[in-house]
């Protein structure tokens, strides 16, 4: 069957200069693997979700996101539940979903993934309103990834010394966790509900999270001195720090969390204001995406 795509490009996402390079790049490619496309610009926040909810209707078959998380996730809350299948060109700082699911991170192999790769369902994480495909965190990456969000320099250095400047003076909240008949208080850094293994950038937060297996993985980083978290960030990145005494994780559908303060949250690195109660569930494979292989 062929298949008729649309690619929804945040022009944030590199510039004009970038656009350009990628129309030309994305043609070849497409047309080399005799698909249909089209090609929309985002103009405000939003815009991706809005286009991407119209998409059935078009008759597109697929809706492929070019830009970073934000723009990933605004295309796919457009997709949940629906018979559209959702593409990844990443192209962002972090990316996440792409990095946490195997996708190629390269342009043009990303645009023949999304071509000629095969649809699979994962699973869909929501926090009270907002859907999230990869993480939500509500402790100090939450607080993290707002002060990043306002700067105007992205990559993983600028992250790294936002992290670093204001972990000297972070307080870790005490959180109530409501879940599986259960009740924990614990007094946590990082506290994140995850869909797939990573933040983004590499950073494995889950190392055991799948998504595709109708359960949230419930990551705690636990108060931590600032010369036992240097020594162990590096772990973070090899998947090992789920082996030492800071870190807990547990296995969920759903989960209530309760904390003390109004404070950010983070939906896919994406900051939003938060309440202090917090419900997230799971929407087992309510989500199609375009992946290289059937194996993640």
């Amino acid at each position: 069957m062929r298949r008729n795509i649309l690619f929804i490009v945040n022009p944030i996402s590199g510039g004009n200069r970038f656009i350009n390079i990628m129309t030309r790049i994305l043609e070849r490619i497409v047309k080399k693997c005799d698909c249909d496309y089209d090609i929309r610009l985002t103009e405000y926040p939003g815009h991706a979700t809005e286009m991407a909810q119209l998409a059935e209707q078009e008759g597109f078959d697929i809706v492929a996101a070019v830009g970073g998380d934000g723009t990933v996730n605004e295309v796919a809350t457009g997709l949940v539940n629906t018979s559209i299948s959702l593409g990844i060109i990443p192209r962002g700082s972090g990316d996440g979903l792409a990095r946490g699911l195997n996708l190629p991170l390269l342009l043009r192999p990303a645009i023949r993934a999304v071509c000629l790769g095969p649809p699979c369902q994962i699973d869909v994480g929501r926090i009270e309103d907002r859907y999230f495909f990869a993480t939500s965190g509500m402790g100090f990456d939450a607080v993290v990834g707002k002060l990043f969000s306002e700067g105007n320099i992205r990559g993983p250095l600028p992250y790294f010394y936002i992290s670093v400047r204001e972990f000297i003076n972070y307080k870790p909240q005490e959180f109530i966790l409501q879940f599986n008949n259960q009740e924990l208080k614990v007094k946590a850094l990082i506290l994140a509900v995850a869909n797939t293994n990573q933040f983004g950038n590499g950073a494995m937060i889950a190392p055991m999270a799948k998504p595709d297996d109708g359960l949230l993985d419930v990551c705690i980083i636990k108060d931590i001195g600032i010369l036992q978290a240097f020594r162990h960030l590096p772990k973070l990145f090899t998947g090992k720090l789920i082996k030492t005494s800071y870190y807990e994780f547990y296995h969920t559908s759903r989960i209530k969390i309760i904390r003390p303060e109004l404070a950010p949250i983070h939906v896919d690195g994406e900051p939003i204001d938060g309440n202090k109660e917090l419900h997230i569930s799971i929407l087992p494979k309510a989500l199609s995406v375009i992946l290289p292989s059937n194996k993640y």
